[in-house]
């Protein structure tokens, strides 16, 4: 009985001893809290009745919630719950209004004496709905409602899949709270978040206008580069701190690292922006160094994202630094080569490093500071260089300006003399202008005489080409006349004979020859007629044109100078064998197009030109051919749509392609030298088109065929 008393007493004195072990025990509460960083217990597994006070955890492992969650192998991340307990003790510290301040990497439900008093994230048995929720230490308050221990249990669990880092230096806690009262720790809180969102909102504020400022400066100066890459800069920047406004809020764990791998891609950009902002300043070339920063800012983005603990060393500490660093070095060879105002760069610089170097002393412990005097180093630290190169560009538009205003000086006291020689060179060119204008009138009446002489010499041409067929054209009509002039003296000799005869003579026989004598000179003078209608068509062709219009007969003219043409030019070319020349003449005049109102002398020019320039195309087109080859030109008017059409086509050579967009043109011509003035279509184009207000178009083939197609606006005369 005495031994069983014994075994009772010392199992009491375990008990007693492992619950005073895990008591944690509060006397006082001053007003920055204590942490609640000793006497916890954990244990994996899930079951409510471990939030119960009397439940005994003795046998549970002790824990330190507050440090890192890879401080702690024994913290399985893979979204299965596990429970948190704390005993706590202090009837006067305790029982008064009091909050806790909590930071965790997971998602967790607060009990409170058995009694749940909060949910921070989603806890759940299914893996796939647990949510981790940051509060980022803001107040949740803790209503003790009993005296004596208070027991706080804590259940606990990582959402699955989230890939922790420590971006900005942030932490990971598994479980890190401090309890405090009320209104110091409300008033410190709001104190604390109203200071840094209004920092931030000061960064976000100096880093746009200083993007718009450069962009501005961009826009009305695109050479310089340098204006655009900071503005880059600075805009990134901008952005990259107004989204940190809401990363500091409460808000889900795996929103919170994707926003803030966006600001680490935002920010590593930006120093690179702002790197070439310097190089580009500074006319500085990119080396190995500039290429080694450009590496370093790639490697630094999966680094600081991905690789925990030390990867945000290599981005916060190694990448932004050697950045600062290579422009300090830069700007400092910009002062070496006493380029103007590069000391404000430098002098940046400096305060850059000597700040960031204040604030990693404060970082680290070495130096202490509180307040606002805490952040100002690393306030100044940001804003240093950015500030730095916009009073640079300041003092570089002043030294610009200065250099303008001097300029303009010299160029005032240069007006007089200026002035004097421009007066003096002013009378030099009005006489020399006077002169040349004197010269150019010259040159334009020669000019317009040579221009007449040529149009008149193009006519001459045109009518040297009708001469031989004019000529055989009366000599048909001529030879009528002389025929029937030497019958006619025959049968008058006759009449003379038998009225000789007395009363002898047959009066029969004298009607009759009187009879043939009256229809000898009926036909010469018909004959005579055609001779001179010929020559009236010959001297209308030669002389220039009144430019008045009259009805004429086209279908009748163009076929009257077509048969001139052709017969013109079988006359015309001994030396070529031309009589030996022949051409098919193929005719379709429309009946019903009688009388057009036209300028019967330019449009018979047209006609000529056109009829020449078939037959030298089939002729020249015959020389080189076999003799199954035969020479057609193709003539045609019509009445269409109120116009009249005249096409004019040949089976010649053809126009190349290269040559047809010129051919209008005056004075170009694909004839051998001394065959051709060039001005035959030229003059052409212009009486169809502004004599007549039609068109003149022309349509080939290359060694088959020529077709040239006139379109007049004058409605036909049908009476």
């Amino acid at each position: 009985m005495t031994q069983l008393r014994t075994l009772f007493f010392l199992l009491f004195l375990t008990v007693s001893f492992s619950q005073a072990q895990s008591l944690f025990r509060i006397d006082s509460l001053p007003a920055q809290g204590v942490l609640l960083d000793k006497g916890w217990t954990f244990h994996v597994g899930d079951n409510l009745d471990w939030a119960k006070p009397d439940f005994d955890d003795s046998k549970w492992e002790s824990i330190d919630p507050t440090k890192d969650i890879f401080e702690l192998p024994q913290i399985h991340k893979t979204g299965q719950i596990g429970w948190l307990r704390l005993r706590l003790a202090g009837d006067s510290a305790l029982h008064q209004s009091l909050v806790l301040i909590i930071q965790q990497a997971g998602a967790s439900e607060l009990y409170l004496n058995g009694k749940r008093i909060h949910q921070i994230g989603i806890v759940s048995a299914t893996a796939d709905q647990i949510k981790a929720f940051n509060p980022q230490n803001s107040p949740v308050s803790f209503p003790v409602s009993t005296k004596g221990v208070q027991v706080l249990a804590i259940r606990y669990a990582f959402q699955p899949n989230i890939r922790y880092a420590t971006h900005f230096n942030s932490t990971n806690p598994l479980f890190t709270t401090r309890l405090r009262p009320t209104d110091e720790a409300v008033s410190g809180y709001t104190n604390s978040y109203n200071r840094e969102q209004n920092q931030k909102f000061v960064r976000v504020a100096v880093f746009a206008i200083l993007s718009l400022l450069f962009f501005t400066l961009y826009v009305f100066s695109p050479v310089r580069k340098a204006y655009l890459y900071f503005s880059v800069y600075a805009l990134l920047f901008a952005v990259s701190w107004y989204i940190l406004k809401f990363v500091d809020s409460p808000t889900f764990v795996e929103t919170s690292y994707g926003i803030k791998n966006a600001i680490l891609i935002l920010q590593t950009i930006g120093y690179l922006f702002m790197l070439n902002a310097v190089y580009a300043t500074f006319q500085h070339k990119n080396g190995f160094l500039y290429w080694a920063m450009v590496l370093s800012g790639i490697v630094a983005i999966p680094v600081g994202a991905l690789v925990y603990g030390w990867g945000w060393l290599i981005y916060g500490q190694l990448f932004s630094n050697f950045i600062s660093i290579d422009i300090t070095r830069v700007s400092a060879i910009a002062v070496r080569e006493h380029r103007k105002g590069a000391w404000i760069v430098l002098a940046g610089c400096i305060c850059y490093l000597v700040c960031w170097f204040i604030f990693s002393l404060q970082f680290s412990g070495v130096l202490a500071s509180e307040g606002l005097l805490a952040d100002l180093p690393f306030e100044i630290s940001w804003l240093s260089i950015s500030v730095a190169f916009a009073v640079f560009l300041a003092y570089d538009f002043g030294l610009t300006n200065r250099i303008l205003e001097q300029k303009l000086k010299e160029n005032e006291t240069l007006s007089a003399e200026k002035q004097q020689i421009l007066a003096t060179q002013n009378e030099t060119l009005e006489r020399q202008v006077h002169e040349r204008t004197a010269e150019l009138n010259q040159s334009l009446e020669n000019l317009k005489t040579t221009q007449v002489q040529l149009i008149q010499k193009e006519k001459l041409a045109s009518l040297g080409e009708l001469t031989a067929g004019i000529a055989h054209e009366i000599q048909n009509p001529l030879n009528f006349v002389n025929n029937f002039s030497e019958v006619s003296s025959e049968l008058v000799a006759e009449l003379q004979e038998e009225r000789g005869k007395g009363t002898e003579r047959d009066e029969a026989l004298e009607a009759e020859l009187l009879d043939d004598l009256t229809q000898n000179l009926q036909k010469i003078t018909h004959h005579g007629g055609r001779a001179s209608a010929i020559v009236k068509g010959m001297l209308e062709h030669a002389r220039a044109s009144t430019g008045e219009r009259e009805l004429t007969d086209l279908n009748a003219l163009a076929d009257q100078y077509l048969r001139l043409a052709y017969q013109g030019w079988r006359r015309s070319g001994v030396p070529d064998n031309r009589q030996e020349f022949t051409c098919i003449l193929v005719t379709d005049f429309d009946p019903a197009l009688g009388q057009a109102d036209i300028v019967p002398q330019d449009i018979g020019r047209v006609l000529l030109n056109l009829y020449t320039n078939a037959f030298y195309a089939v002729s020249e087109k015959q020389k080189t051919t076999t003799n199954s080859y035969q020479p057609t030109v193709w003539v045609r008017t019509q009445g269409v749509d109120q116009q009249i059409l005249i096409t004019v086509k040949d089976n010649g050579k053809g126009i190349p392609d290269a040559v047809k967009a010129k051919i209008f043109q005056p004075f170009f011509t694909t004839k051998p030298t001394g065959e051709g003035t060039g001005l035959g279509l030229s003059l052409s184009y212009d009486i169809v088109t502004k004599g007549h207000g039609g068109t003149f178009t022309v349509e080939s083939v290359e060694g088959v065929e020529t077709t040239f197609i006139i379109r007049l606006p004058i409605a036909p005369n049908y009476a």
